[in-house]
């Protein structure tokens, strides 16, 4: 029975872990690298795919271009990644809208998350900070925060959300608090901070690198984290799991695939090597730490499981809080 060609990445991926040189040696290949991101110039992945290709190009000996494709919670990147011209490789940086989120909220997809592309590896978990405007909200703990809101002090609530990993998060947690509340959907995280520090909203599920400062500035407190772990940056913010949900675990992450039809299966194989010596490096983990990001590269299989897992969890968020489009 011939091989599935999935079947044959993880075989070559793990060969490929003891088999091939060191980190630091070039091993060229034919053609160079586009990298085309579901996000804009300057976002976390964006910036994460820059520090990739830098990588990529040292180790293959070629140009590793990155190319910004945003719009539509990253299908626009999905689909001219899936429609590439096989003169370059290429690969999609994006993350659980476009390989979780996006077949529950969209009712059709130009694309089809599995097959038209070949998992390499997870890079990172961003989670969110449940933000609010301490002079807008004055309550300082998830059950003050409800207790004011469920006794009519938080009528007509809103809340923020940038992206569709945050929007399942308000959602989310709008279900679960049983919270009569109104999203706002704003551009990007620094408008929305602006807008919160300015009182125009309650709540807002933010990323951490745009939270940080903020939080440590006194403009705007933290209640809680989504993620099933407390931030090593914010140790003294509970996560919604110590306040009262206890199955509540929503972070997006980000992660990188190859296109089945401009790149071969072994070199496929190669990138997943090269992605995860880099991003398990010392130099990666500090660097996305300092990107507010939590590390996580774990290769292409936990990345399908990661897939698959969030496609299910996410897609009922989605249809139970009436997301989609």
């Amino acid at each position: 029975m011939q091989m599935r060609r999935r079947e044959w990445i993880g075989m070559a991926v793990a060969a490929a872990a003891t088999g091939w040189p060191a980190l630091g040696q070039a091993q060229p290949l034919e053609k160079s690298t586009r990298l085309i991101v579901a996000y804009g110039a300057g976002s976390a992945t964006d910036i994460l795919a820059r520090f990739l290709a830098d990588r990529i190009a040292k180790r293959s000996g070629r140009p590793a271009v990155v190319e910004n494709r945003a719009g539509a919670d990253g299908n626009i990147a999905a689909e001219a990644a899936m429609r590439a011209p096989n003169d370059m490789y290429t690969l999609l940086v994006s993350g659980s809208s476009t390989h979780a989120a996006n077949a529950s909220i969209y009712r059709k997809l130009p694309f089809d998350p599995e097959a038209d592309f070949t998992p390499v590896s997870t890079l990172a978990v961003a989670p969110f900070v449940l933000l609010v405007n301490p002079q807008r909200v004055r309550q300082r703990s998830i059950k003050e925060f409800l207790d004011w809101a469920h006794t009519g002090g938080g009528q007509d609530l809103s809340f923020a959300s940038t992206s569709v990993g945050n929007r399942v998060a308000g959602e989310r947690f709008r279900q679960v608090a049983r919270l009569k509340a109104v999203n706002v959907l704003y551009r990007n995280s620094g408008q929305a901070m602006t807008e919160l520090l300015g009182g125009q909203f309650d709540f807002y599920f933010c990323d951490v690198a745009t939270a940080l400062p903020q939080v440590k500035a006194g403009k705007a407190f933290a209640l809680a984290v989504s993620y099933r772990e407390r931030l090593a940056a914010l140790p003294e913010v509970p996560t919604l799991a110590e306040s009262g949900f206890p199955d509540f675990d929503v972070a997006s992450w980000i992660a990188i695939w190859s296109a089945v039809a401009s790149t071969p299966a072994d070199v496929s194989a190669r990138m997943a090597q090269w992605v995860g010596e880099a991003m398990d490096s010392t130099e990666g983990r500090e660097f996305l730490l300092g990107k507010g990001l939590l590390p996580a590269p774990s290769g292409a299989t936990a990345l399908a499981q990661l897939q698959r897992r969030d496609t299910a969890v996410w897609g009922k968020i989605i249809r139970e809080t009436g997301m989609q489009q």
